[in-house]
């Protein structure tokens, strides 16, 4: 009896020593939306971010660069100094223009008084008053070349890089520094030709983008820019640009991956119980009967029986009880089982 109560308290405190199993980490796998009868098509790019066009920016006059005051990737404001000039030169001159201006200005003053004793005649007051309107306009000019010496932004924005050194004598017109636009995002994508041919490519086309890098905002409203009207030769692809004003507080960078929707125009010709999903979603249980994996809001994928009807390019039409818009596993699917979790993600 001693032996048995001993053994059954080793058995007892060797269970409770022992770790609980650690449940599997969900099992990622790759999903698309499908598309359903009554539910407008939206044709998904993958995509990429490429820096807007910028605008280079020269001084207005001549001079030796003293400073820049900003860096490159710098973000400026409208107005704001960015690069200055030497200015002693000119600022002599627009002396000069003042001390000439006031010395016209006593002269007028003394030959109207003249004229008005009748002393002196009109047309050398309206001489002089000629003389003084010059020095007026020489004056401005000196001044206005002073403010030249000082370059400044021309609207809010990204300083992308500079283009000349501190000390370097640089002419009028000259580009210093590449200014980008921070409150445009430009987005490339590669179209198909089989959707390029009945995409309105123009002024009423418009997306949404959402940065893959940034999963936690909102998707960027695009509006078209231009396209190509030549195909890539590989890839048999046409090049549509579209513009937009990146998420509040994102820092939209190019090169990051952005995926692009548009709503496809064409109507749906889907009847009710009919289905369009990606070809890869469609799979063979052990039975021979085709299947689709459906990921719900708890991200438990699920089997669901569907009737293949035709194949498409890269999408089958089938017959199934699928609610609009379902997540299907386009990748990942074939060690799944019934209710088990799993990791959602879109492809890039």
């Amino acid at each position: 009896m001693r032996v048995a109560c001993l053994l059954s308290l080793i058995a007892l405190l060797s269970a409770c020593g022992e770790e609980p199993a650690q449940p599997s980490p969900p099992r990622p796998v790759m999903v698309q939306s499908i598309e359903s009868a009554g539910e407008a098509r939206v044709l998904r790019y993958s995509g990429r971010v490429e820096a807007a066009e910028g605008t280079q920016l020269a001084f207005q006059a001549d001079g030796r660069i003293t400073r820049f005051l900003v860096n490159d990737g710098e973000r400026v404001e409208r107005g704001q100094v960015l690069a200055e000039l030497d200015d002693t030169d000119y600022r002599l001159q627009l002396r000069e223009a003042e001390v000439a201006l006031r010395t016209l200005e006593a002269d007028v003053a003394r030959r109207r008084g003249l004229r008005d004793e009748g002393i002196l005649a009109p047309a050398a007051v309206e001489q002089a008053e000629a003389q003084l309107a010059s020095a007026r306009a020489n004056r401005d000019a000196a001044a206005r070349q002073v403010g030249f010496t000082r370059l400044q932004a021309p609207y809010n924005g990204v300083v992308a890089r500079r283009l000349a050194a501190v000390g370097v004598v640089v002419p009028a017109g000259e580009p210093v520094l590449r200014m980008q636009d921070s409150d445009i995002v430009e987005v490339v994508v590669d179209v198909p030709e089989r959707d390029a041919a009945r995409l309105p490519f123009g002024p009423e086309l418009t997306a949404r983008g959402r940065v893959l890098a940034l999963p936690g905002l909102q998707p960027m409203a695009l509006i078209y820019r231009e396209h190509a009207t030549t195909p890539d030769e590989q890839s048999r692809t046409y090049r549509l640009a579209l513009r937009g004003t990146p998420p509040a507080g994102a820092n939209v960078l190019p090169g990051m991956a952005v995926q692009v929707a548009i709503e496809d125009p064409a109507p749906s010709t889907l009847a009710q119980g009919q289905h369009r999903v990606p070809v890869g979603a469609v799979l063979s249980d052990a039975e021979g009967q085709s299947v689709v994996w459906t990921v719900g809001e708890d991200n438990a994928a699920q089997p669901v029986a569907v009737r293949v009807h035709s194949v498409d390019g890269a999408h089958a039409l089938v017959d199934a009880t699928l609610q609009p818009s379902t997540r299907v596993v386009v990748a990942g699917a074939r060690l799944l089982q019934a209710g088990q979790v799993v990791e959602p993600r879109t492809r890039r």
